[in-house]
């Protein structure tokens, strides 16, 4: 076993404890303190993605950021569904000025980012704080099980032309690890307030699990276009922001979306 195998797993355990903890506060104290964390996630990760997308506009990486933030802002206070995709439409618009050299999918990125936040506070405010912790940790762990499944067991590459090192073994172990973590949770009880099937549970936590991965993928489809490793050094062992909440902020938009529908 190599050394540099495993080189970055020290860095990637510290930043990503100290991640967790950050988030998990957030999300147990709500209110200003959740709209202030997913505000700032909003904002530094469009500034991570337009100073990819446009590396010669000096000034897009902070305005990008700038908008993001007013309309997750605005879209968390809007009174209407009409202000509300109006504010959306205003602020893609400014996105596709503001993007260089992967316009259109700069644009559906900057959407997944500002709708996967907004639908992180309205699940904390409608469903509470165990689901939302649980999607949380659906993510973590199928990150964490891919990470060493990957490692550990090699194989057939899943999509190698958008990400060489992730393979179909990795894949797999990341959704034995959304599986693990929703029978813990249903072991605790913590779904005990719910009606959902153990049946319902367990493929939407597949489903989530491969959102997460999906958008993992889509991340990596960009960096790929704009010609870098990571979307910024920020967390060590993890790279930017984008690099870290790309599955979380997929995962969190789907069941945004499908959530009050399924379930």
């Amino acid at each position: 076993m190599k050394v540099a195998r495993w080189s970055d797993l020290p860095s990637r355990l510290y930043s990503g404890m100290v991640l967790g903890l950050v988030g998990f506060l957030a999300i147990y104290f709500g209110g200003i303190f959740l709209l202030f964390a997913v505000a700032s996630l909003v904002f530094i990760m469009h500034y991570e993605l337009a100073k990819m997308q446009s590396p010669l506009l000096m000034g897009a990486p902070k305005y990008s950021s700038i908008v993001a933030l007013i309309t997750i802002l605005l879209l968390n206070y809007s009174a209407t569904w009409i202000i509300f995709l109006l504010v959306l439409a205003i602020s893609l618009a400014c996105q596709y000025f503001l993007m260089r050299t992967q316009k259109l999918a700069g644009v559906v990125y900057s959407m997944i980012i500002i709708l996967g936040g907004f639908y992180f506070l309205e699940l904390r405010s409608n469903f509470g704080i165990l689901f939302l912790a649980w999607i949380v940790c659906v993510v973590i762990l199928t990150d964490t099980f891919g990470y060493f499944g990957g490692r550990l067991i090699g194989g057939p590459k899943f999509f190698v032309s958008i990400s060489p090192n992730k393979t179909w073994a990795g894949i797999l172990s990341g959704w034995l690890g959304a599986l693990v973590c929703t029978h813990f949770f249903m072991e605790l009880n913590f779904f005990s307030e719910f009606s959902y099937s153990v049946k319902t549970l367990f493929l939407f936590a597949i489903l989530l699990s491969f959102c997460s991965q999906i958008g993992d993928l889509f991340e990596s489809f960009i960096k790929r276009k704009c010609k870098v490793k990571d979307s910024s050094n920020i967390i060590p062992g993890h790279g930017g922001f984008m690099d870290r909440f790309d599955g979380i902020i997929v995962a969190t938009l789907i069941c945004g979306i499908l959530g009050p529908i399924v379930l």
